[in-house]
């Protein structure tokens, strides 16, 4: 599975103005929509909020990864969103979530968002490779990031 074929630079985001759940979702659908990745930003956010009502998506040391299947979405896209510190977002570890992996993939595609959130929760166990993703300055450095690691086995 390679991350990197699914993320460009115009979805990776970094703005301290993100600091809840209802911001960092409608900024998704919003650029899922701007680049022709979605049809409706409004029901890419509903799908959103009915898959984290099954179980937050929080993990730990503030990562997380929303994700859903949707009929608006036109092909499967990750985003990584830099946000602030979310206080109404919380990982597993009780702290709060800033930084993100949206996984959104077409209906018709039953397990692939499975695939890719096995794969993306297995590189976000390597503390360097978090580290790298909370230090990174701009969009070019986290696609170079993933790309890396997408080459490497954690």
């Amino acid at each position: 599975m390679d991350l990197s074929s699914m993320m460009m630079n115009d979805l990776v985001i970094f703005d301290e103005s993100i600091r809840s759940k209802e911001d960092l979702f409608e900024r998704i659908g919003q650029v899922l929509e701007k680049n022709g990745r979605a049809t409706k930003a409004k029901k890419i956010v509903k799908d959103l909020y009915n898959r984290e009502a099954e179980m937050s998506t929080g993990i730990e040391d503030g990562f997380g990864i929303p994700h859903a299947k949707s009929k608006h979405v036109l092909k499967p896209t990750v985003c990584f969103i830099h946000g602030g510190s979310m206080t109404d977002y919380r990982g597993l570890d009780d702290q709060p979530i800033e930084c993100v992996f949206a996984i959104l993939v077409p209906k018709k595609d039953s397990t692939m968002h499975l695939d890719i959130l096995s794969n993306l929760s297995r590189k976000l166990m390597n503390k360097e490779f978090r580290n790298r993703l909370k230090a990174a300055a701009d969009s070019k450095e986290i696609v170079s990031i993933i790309e890396n690691k997408a080459k490497t086995a954690y």
